[in-house]
């Protein structure tokens, strides 16, 4: 699948702005758990905002809303990358964010989309592809490659 020019404008877009931010900016616990998730986002400090979510009721309308949002922001986070020696590691990191959103959200357009487009920069590359378990990550929600 091809990458239109519109979802790679908004993907650059993204990642400029995200670029600069710095992820030891603290957060006031006293906002509300969006708020707070939010400014997590933002500071690209997706690990914090995980943990943070996942203390909380996976059944809740919201906190699900919440985590495929994270999810899919440090998915396109780890797909910003142009360094060629980390280039694998972040691309199986983001593959793992985008199984995770469709997880929770099998509907999920951008992720299907930003997996395509990963698993069909592999597939260019006859000596290269993810790591095993993402692989079997993928399966597990119905995309074999």
């Amino acid at each position: 699948m091809r990458i239109t020019k519109s979802v790679f404008i908004i993907l650059l877009l993204f990642l400029s702005l995200s670029c600069g931010k710095n992820n030891n900016e603290s957060v006031n616990e006293n906002l509300s758990l969006n708020e707070q998730i939010d400014q997590y986002i933002e500071n690209n400090d997706y690990e914090t905002a995980l943990t943070l979510l996942e203390k909380q009721d996976r059944e809740d309308p919201e906190v699900k809303t919440l985590l495929e949002k994270t999810h899919l922001n440090y998915g396109l986070h780890s797909m910003g990358t142009f360094d060629a020696g980390e280039m694998r590691t972040r691309m199986n990191n983001a593959l793992v964010q985008f199984t995770e959103v469709l997880k929770i959200n099998p509907d999920n357009r951008v992720a299907r989309e930003q997996i395509e487009q990963i698993m069909s920069v592999y597939s260019t590359m006859s000596d290269r592809s993810p790591d095993p378990e993402v692989l079997e990550g993928l399966r597990e929600i119905g995309m074999n490659y």
